[in-house]
């Protein structure tokens, strides 16, 4: 009797894992031995992998995602294999809209790792398992956020460091942050630009040509510019007591912070 045949999907989130490859090996490894325990046939070709994916996208609007749906429907696959539920899903309507869809289509949707037990939706049983916890780990994480967000409002209103030094930002040896008045001034060239109707690429090409590198010694680039002047922290500054020679150039504070970009 021929094994039913499998189809795989794997997902790392940031591009860290994506060049590194180790989870997404690994989230191959222990899918390939659950089809080989499980007698399925999966082959390389039918292993869908998004790389430097968010899971808050629908996984069917994912590059590898909406690929691997078309074959799903195409090829009539009877399973669905994922290392764990986050893979898949962040967001508790994408898993139940996409479980009842899979189980209409007659395709049964495998987890390898659910709190270190494999589960599928062949039952009703493992069908409701995999809905509450998508409904569990949605509420985590939204808990999660918020705690963050206090945080962060916190810290930001003490003036303590509350992220990686940002440009435009120091941390001194108490831990708190200061404006770094050079680099304050080179924003306020870019918001004074902008304002002329100079394009963010323009912009970051002229820095680079410069030699003026970013926070973490990196080139810039028009995104980055924009990222940069639309921080509203920089306002804070006004609360420091500006260095001497500050205002000698006519960008300095020439263009005021409620100006969009």
């Amino acid at each position: 009797m021929l094994s039913e045949r499998a189809a795989a999907y794997v997902r790392v989130s940031s591009q860290r894992q994506a060049d590194e490859g180790v989870s997404i090996d690994a989230q191959i490894r222990r899918i390939k031995q659950y089809a080989q325990f499980k007698g399925l046939t999966l082959k390389d070709e039918d292993i869908f992998i998004d790389r430097g994916v968010s899971g808050g996208i629908p996984i069917w609007l994912r590059p590898q995602g909406g690929a691997l749906h078309r074959k799903l429907l195409r090829e009539g696959i009877p399973h669905l294999i994922s290392m764990k539920i986050d893979r898949m899903f962040r967001i508790v309507s994408d898993a139940l809209i996409t479980v009842d869809e899979l189980s209409s289509e007659g395709t049964t949707l495998h987890i390898v790792d659910l709190h270190g037990e494999p589960v599928d939706t062949s039952s009703a049983t493992g069908r409701f398992f995999l809905t509450i916890l998508a409904a569990m780990a949605e509420m985590e994480r939204g808990l999660i956020s918020e705690r963050t967000k206090m945080g962060m409002d916190y810290l930001k209103r003490t003036h303590k460091r509350f992220t990686h030094s940002v440009y435009g930002w120091d941390t001194n040896e108490q831990g708190s942050i200061e404006p770094n008045w050079i680099e304050q001034g080179r924003i306020d060239y870019m918001r004074w630009m902008l304002n002329l109707g100079v394009t963010a690429s323009s912009i970051a090409k002229s820095l680079n040509t410069q030699g003026v590198l970013g926070k973490k010694g990196g080139q810039w680039s028009g995104s980055g510019v924009l990222r940069t002047v639309r921080n509203e922290f920089h306002e804070q500054r006004k609360k420091y007591p500006e260095p001497e020679g500050w205002g000698s150039r006519e960008w300095h504070a020439s263009v005021p912070w409620s100006q969009e970009f």
